[in-house]
């Protein structure tokens, strides 16, 4: 049966190739004998899908000089790296300005032209089904078309020009997918929830009785800022855009435009607690829900001025000085901006909008706060950032603790890192978290500066992903062996983030730090704490050193291990050690134009690096192999009888009549074989 049904493929197989043969020698035949016919038909050639264009009659001046005539069925990329004309391009070999010598400097030809090729065939790594011995690979010419002249199938289609927004309008709907089109802002709904949910929009109300979303800015395709983005309830958000201005209206848009100001985000309205408290403005039905219960809305005569609504209060005010730190302003209240004629800046912009929201369940929100933080801008670009985060209210005899894992660390979150108070002891010892209660590494200024001001923010050591940073210091030819000792100081206070400890008889003492083995580790389980071993931190260059040398960097190698069930496995962090790179002779050096006599007291910036890598240790399970059962053997007495007269001794019973049968027995098989 089954060379039966194999003979019957082949005589199919065999069929369909000579119907093919058959077609392609017809077409050809019909190609050679109306040459005229086939190219006043390619002169006239559509595709079905290209939308045609229409005529349409407009008084506008259109170009007179035709556009180029493309050939219909033609390869017109023959030399796509050329890209200077009456010019060689480097490494173009199929440029015609390129002479042979010209070649003979090219490290290597770029891509030119593919070759097209006529063979219809199966893709050599891609085996659908083939009836025969070969299980995998190509399967020679038995499936591919030797020459398919049918030219349409091998080029694209040349559409006409776009020439009227109505044929524009029928491309886009046609094969318009994505656009960067802003989306048409969110319409109030009158079916409000008796409680907010997550992602539902905040609303708020304002003096004149009307209600709206409160605006969370965002940027667009251009990154400008678009005001009608809301924001999002129970979703901590951050966005950052830019406001542009004309140079010469920015003096006056700086004291006009509202978005520059800090009271436009915080007063004339309020927040709405609960959506419950525009149902009765906006419908007649009472509320009744099993959660919230029916609140008691008698004595709400006003939109605004309610209990079921709350004022945003002002938080902090920050201002970035010229350094671009951060810090305190002159007055911890809102500024109003101005134009400074002398400097041409605008003073007082806000450039961060922070609101922080304290929620109390299906109770909504209780209370809500706005940071600031005001620059003065000298140019006509203003970038602004925006952000929600939403907390929880707490009782006061208890604080919230952040985990980073529980029990084993979550890729991306921060390290918590502490200090033993080696000064405790027994059973009330503990670890002092540090000012950001995490591992952290440098970030530089704003002016790429290296900096170890207390309170300057580091970047946070997140788990499971290596990073790098880097700052800069600056010398001169000047720097003698005592700046050189400051500067490694300094260097190592920046990577560390807290004061090194002293150096004593050439040896560092200990200043107890230590990382958390777990992502929830408690403070008062020591036990789960590791500490940070830091084997090699480089002394100081003595005074009497004519050179400066100095370690320019460390590497935090932070070892883990995953424990646990292997669907699940927990990261564990079982060493941290940071690793100071090799002290070096940094010399003073002079480069560019800049370099004559008496230029000396020029600086030259050095980088300063910290990096953190991440190292698995984990052990693979073992596997375990039982004991193969042992089986007891046991013979009948009398398993060797006759040939052991001491067998029949075991078992006196045994007869004279079973041992003649048993003898009559074995003599019978032996005769047979």
């Amino acid at each position: 049966m089954a060379a039966t049904i194999l003979n019957m493929f082949q005589l199919f197989l065999f069929w369909c190739i000579e119907l093919s043969v058959l077609i392609s020698v017809v077409s050809a035949a019909t190609t050679t004998t109306t040459p005229a016919s086939t190219s006043t038909a390619a002169s006239t050639v559509t595709t079905s899908t290209t939308p045609t264009t229409t005529t349409v009659t407009t008084t506008t001046t259109r170009p007179t000089v035709p556009t180029t005539n493309i050939p219909l069925n033609t390869d017109i990329g023959k030399c796509p790296c050329d890209l200077t004309g009456n010019a060689c391009d480097v490494n173009c070999c199929c440029d015609p300005e390129c002479t042979e010598n010209d070649k003979l400097v090219f490290s290597q030809c770029l891509p030119s032209s593919y070759v097209l090729d006529d063979k219809l065939c199966f893709n050599k790594n891609v085996f659908l089904f083939e009836n025969g011995p070969s299980t995998s690979g190509e399967s020679g010419d038995l499936f591919c078309i030797y020459y398919d002249n049918d030219q349409k199938r091998n080029y694209y289609s040349n559409p006409s020009l776009v020439t009227s927004e109505a044929e524009f309008l029928k491309y886009a709907a046609a094969y318009g997918k994505f656009s960067f089109q802003s989306p048409a802002p969110p319409q109030l709904t009158s079916q409000f929830n008796n409680y907010y949910k997550s992602g539902d929009p905040l609303y708020v109300v304002y003096e004149n009785q009307a209600f709206s979303y409160l605006g969370l800015p965002t940027s667009l395709s251009t990154s400008v800022c678009s005001d009608s983005n809301p924001a999002a309830y129970l979703i901590d958000a951050s966005s950052q855009c830019n406001r542009l201005y004309t140079i010469s209206s920015f003096s006056a848009d700086c004291i006009n435009d509202l978005k520059l100001k800090a009271d436009t985000y915080f007063k004339g309205f309020r927040i709405v607690k609960d959506p419950f408290l525009l149902k009765p403005f906006n419908s007649s039905t009472s509320i009744q829900d099993p959660v919230v219960g029916s609140p008691n809305l008698a004595s709400v005569t006003d939109l605004y001025n309610n209990s079921f609504t709350t004022e945003i209060l002002l938080g902090t005010v920050q201002c970035i000085n010229g350094n671009g730190m951060k810090g305190s302003c002159l007055t911890n209240t809102t500024q109003t901006p101005y134009f400074n004629t002398t400097d041409n800046r605008c003073y007082n912009v806000v450039v961060e909008v922070n609101y922080r929201f304290e929620l109390n369940g299906t109770f909504g929100i209780q209370k809500a706060y706005v940071d600031f933080v005001f620059q003065n801008i000298d140019k006509s670009k203003v970038s602004q950032t925006f952000s929600t985060k939403f907390t929880k209210v707490i009782s006061t005899s208890s604080t919230s603790v952040q985990r980073s894992g529980n029990p084993g660390y979550q890729i991306g979150q921060p390290i918590i890192a502490g200090k033993f108070n080696a000064s405790v002891s027994g059973t009330t010892e503990k670890i002092e978290l540090l000012p950001e209660d995490r591992l952290s590494l440098m970030r530089p200024s704003a002016s790429g500066d290296c900096t170890t001001i207390t309170g300057q923010t580091r970047e946070p050591v997140l788990f499971g992903q290596d990073m790098r940073t880097g700052c800069f210091i600056s010398i001169n030819t000047t720097s003698t062996s005592s700046v050189c000792q400051e500067l490694q100081q300094e260097i190592m206070n920046a990577i560390e983030g807290s004061d090194v400890p002293p150096l004593i008889n050439g040896l560092y003492a200990k200043n107890n730090r230590y990382v958390a083995m777990f992502g929830n580790s408690e403070v008062t389980k020591t036990g789960d704490w590791v500490e940070i071993f830091f084997p090699n931190r480089p002394v100081p260059p003595s005074s009497s050193s004519s050179s400066c040398t100095l370690s320019l960097g460390a590497n935090i190698q932070i070892l883990y291990a995953k424990i646990g069930a292997l669907p699940n496995p927990q990261p564990k962090i079982i060493g941290v050690s940071f690793i100071y790179d090799d002290v070096q002779q940094v010399v003073y050096q002079c480069t560019g134009p800049y370099c004559q006599p008496g230029s000396s007291s020029l600086l030259q910036k050095v980088e300063i690096s910290s990096s953190v890598t991440f190292i698995d240790v984990s052990l693979s399970p073992q596997a375990v192999e039982g004991k193969y059962p042992t089986v007891a053997v046991r013979l009948p007495y009398d398993f060797f009888y006759p040939f052991l007269t001491s067998s029949v001794q075991c078992h006196p019973t045994f007869s004279q009549t079973s041992k003649f049968m048993i003898i009559l027995l074995i003599l019978t098989v032996w005769s047979i074989l």
